[in-house]
């Protein structure tokens, strides 16, 4: 409590109010999910999830143009930013009771490729996510990179190193090593996941070497995937076409950056003609679930997808699939009634907010609900 009055009396905090309509082109069944971003109002729609090379991992940031996300006040770093209030309420006709969930939406796939039924192969290319330099033996100081916090680096990332130069003596390009996080700006690595989780780091000389070292991994935030969820939403205004494929994803790699990890084989069901914006197997009965993916028993997050797969075809649009960290859950029961979640004291999660969090609502329908419903709300987050 201390540190929340110091910070609201420093100003160190932001509101950002919200309001945004349900799927622009189809009314929604009960049991349907969706993801909001794709809606008109404030923000606006987006427009990037349905751009760029098909099977492409591509970053997304609260900078990213047309993401369609919530303000929350920008980068902090080295301060830390906490979620620690919402609201949301609607009037819309048969809208309530809802459900909505706010998600930071790290990065998606685009897949185009619906008319394809083997297992397709994703293209994951590691960005350079900090510079680093030998600070003292064995340890490494990362400085952030454009986009890219150096703080959000989680502990047992995979990662790797590359140069314009000489690396620092012990560490080798093209080489996967696992960050031992010491603190936010400074990490060991070592040479295994279970090296890293036993703290035996790689040996590394004093001496930062030459030129510009830059240390690269995949996920802009939550990079070890500890907590990541994934879901597939349609992202055109073409529905996508007659077929109830299964969805799954053959290949994954877990947070503990275990490779070749698979969807269960109770897989989840696509819908046929699955409208924009809809996550597209979710609804009511069989093979329906909502709103992720589900993930091999014992997993808790996704670090990567190596492989996505539908069993048949959707004859024409496409969709997305996204990988993302849930913050908030919140149910609107009544209409023209705000529903509120205090975070600090009626649930005392206070969800951190990273630099770069790129924050989209996703939408459990209780009910049928009208095309282009408008729902608003506000959020509150501070930082220390």
């Amino acid at each position: 409590m201390d540190a929340l009055i110091n910070a609201m009396t420093l100003n160190q905090r932001n509101r950002s109010d919200w309001n945004k309509n349900f799927l622009p082109t189809t009314a929604a069944t009960a049991g349907q999910w969706s993801c909001l971003a794709r809606g008109a109002g404030n923000p606006a729609a987006d427009t990037i999830y349905n751009t760029g090379t098909n099977l492409l991992f591509q970053p997304v940031y609260d900078s990213t143009s047309g993401a369609g996300n919530i303000p929350h006040g920008g980068n902090v770093s080295p301060l830390y930013k906490s979620l620690i209030n919402a609201s949301a309420f609607t009037a819309a006709a048969t809208t309530a009771p809802c459900v909505l969930m706010l998600v930071d939406l790290i990065g998606f796939y685009r897949v185009t490729s619906t008319t394809t039924i083997t297992s397709q192969a994703t293209t994951n290319t590691l960005m350079n996510f900090a510079t680093v330099t030998a600070s003292a033996t064995d340890t490494l100081t990362t400085t952030s990179t454009g986009s890219n916090i150096a703080i959000n680096l989680f502990p047992y990332t995979r990662v790797r190193f590359t140069t314009s130069g000489v690396l620092p003596t012990g560490l080798a390009a093209a080489t996967d090593y696992y960050v031992i996080k010491l603190t936010d700006t400074t990490i060991k690595v070592a040479s295994s996941y279970a090296n890293a989780v036993a703290g035996t780091a790689v040996g590394i000389t004093n001496g930062s070497g030459s030129g510009t070292n830059t240390l690269q991994c995949l996920l802009p935030r939550y990079t070890s995937g500890a907590g990541v969820q994934t879901f597939w939403w349609a992202n055109n205004a073409t529905p996508l076409g007659a077929g109830t494929p299964n969805c799954s994803h053959p290949s994954y790699t877990n947070s503990a950056q275990t490779a070749a990890k698979a969807t269960p084989t109770v897989l989840p069901v696509g819908k046929t003609a699955a409208e924009n914006g809809m996550i597209v197997y979710s609804g009511t009965g069989v093979g329906k679930y909502g709103p992720f993916m589900p993930m091999a028993a014992g997993d808790s997050g996704t670090a990567s997808i190596e492989n996505i797969q539908i069993s048949a075809t959707w004859t024409s649009g496409e969709f997305s699939v996204g990988m993302c960290v849930p913050l908030l859950t919140m149910p609107i029961t009544t209409l023209g009634v705000a529903s509120e979640r205090d975070l600090l004291n009626q649930i005392p999660s206070l969800p951190r907010i990273y630099d770069g969090a790129n924050l989209v609502w996703l939408m459990y329908n209780g009910a049928a609900t009208p095309v282009n419903s408008a729902i608003a709300g506000h959020i509150d987050s501070v930082w220390n």
